[in-house]
């Protein structure tokens, strides 16, 4: 059954433009009656910002009284440089604004897949939908994330990563637009975090952990002093032919909200994405791998890795034929050759960054990454330590090994 579209009458058109118009006058602010607020930061969940949340008390032009709460989040009181305040603001200006223009105009039925903002103040401040009113969770970073959470997200990153990719492709976002990932060398303090990141664990390593793996501690304190070449052939010098999207460009555990079926708690429905300084025109894998090697457990993913890429390949292949452009996503083999080529951030996501985002004791020192100092100072040795976390990466460190991950 088809159907078209046809002009409604005058008299219509007039009569509903004029109940539109008391709709969102009667919806919209007379005044703010009181505003109060509460710190909603976990310790651990957030490493370079303070977050609060704001309740808003207000009259609308209806004479009704309503409430709302926002969320604020603002840069720590370090003595670092926070450029990339001003920076997400911007994302969120243009390209976030973008992103909602394109649904619109082919009207999407899907939710947006990202926070909204409502305004910023440059350098320190942003005014963000708070999506915990809107029944939105933080998952636990400790546990790391199951099959159906792991799946939503790459279905969403297919989504966001489709509809970004139209954007370029028509000229109306660009990397002027955007920063750089959380691991490109043009970051400022990447070469701190993986430097020192691969060093400091080869030290725990060859003094900490069991005998046998002194040898492989020996090779990651020696990979250290090249990993930033093999970075910079991975973010900057990638093939001509790269598949390039809108990456998030951090996209781990804290750096999401779900929400959740009404019947079923443990399954999620939707998934929204916030925190976006360091996203980023790059290709579609950084997400990828970041995510699966990160954020899904590691006996999972190592089961169900086959699972987890036909889950992103289809949605972006999906929502590219939706916004008109079908047949140019990559396939599935080309997924896998490009994780092939950026298999460095595996040991990176899964072997070291892991284990901070989900252990219970202090692991990362953001200021030591823009001072003078020593880039193993970045992490503290204690975290590496825990035989727990040896056991969660000892089948992929022998894997990295045996396929000379850490050869130089």
């Amino acid at each position: 059954m088809s159907s078209s579209l046809t002009e409604i009458s005058q008299d219509d058109s007039a009569w509903l433009e004029t109940l539109l118009q008391k709709f969102f006058h009667d919806n919209s602010i007379s005044r703010v009656v009181k505003l109060t607020k509460e710190d909603v930061g976990v310790k651990g969940d957030n490493y370079n910002s303070e977050i609060v949340r704001v309740t808003v008390e207000m009259i609308l032009n209806s004479g009704r009284k309503s409430k709302k709460t926002l969320i604020m989040k603002r840069a720590l009181g370090v003595s670092i440089p926070m450029p990339v305040f001003k920076l997400e603001a911007t994302i969120y200006d243009k390209v976030v604004s973008e992103l909602n223009a394109l649904m619109n105009e082919f009207q999407d039925p899907n939710d947006s897949v990202l926070c909204e903002m409502f305004g910023y103040e440059p350098n320190t401040t942003l005014v963000l939908e708070d999506l915990k009113a809107k029944n939105f969770k933080v998952a636990d970073r400790r546990k790391q994330m199951d099959m159906n959470h792991s799946l939503l997200v790459l279905n969403s990153l297919g989504r966001l990563h489709g509809m970004s990719h139209v954007l370029l492709k028509r000229g109306t976002i660009g990397a002027n637009d955007l920063g750089a990932d959380l691991v490109s060398p043009h970051n400022a303090y990447a070469p701190r975090i993986l430097i020192g990141g691969f060093h400091q664990m080869g030290l725990v390593m060859e003094e900490f952990w069991p005998p046998e793996w002194k040898e492989a501690g020996q090779k990651f304190v020696k990979f250290s002093k090249v990993v930033m070449e093999k970075i910079n052939d991975i973010m900057i010098n990638y093939p001509k032919d790269t598949f390039l999207v809108m990456n998030h460009g951090d996209c781990w555990t804290c750096n999401m909200m779900f929400k959740y079926c009404p019947y079923d708690e443990t399954i999620p429905i939707a998934v929204k994405f916030f925190d976006l300084p360091f996203s980023s025109i790059n290709s579609y894998i950084i997400d990828v791998v970041h995510f699966v090697y990160m954020c899904t457990r590691h006996e999972l993913r190592r089961q169900n890795l086959d699972i987890l890429y036909r889950a992103y390949q289809k949605s972006l292949a999906s929502t590219l034929e939706f916004y008109g452009m079908p047949g140019i996503a990559p396939t599935l083999e080309q997924v896998y050759a490009e994780a092939e080529r950026v298999k460095i951030l595996e040991m990176f996501f899964a072997g070291i960054l892991v284990a901070v985002t989900t252990g219970d004791i202090p692991g990362f020192r953001i200021e030591k990454a823009f001072i003078p100092c020593e880039a193993k100072e970045v992490f503290y040795a204690d975290v590496f330590k825990p035989e727990e976390f040896r056991k969660k990466i000892e089948l992929d460190l022998k894997r990295w090994l045996k396929d000379g991950y850490l050869d130089c």
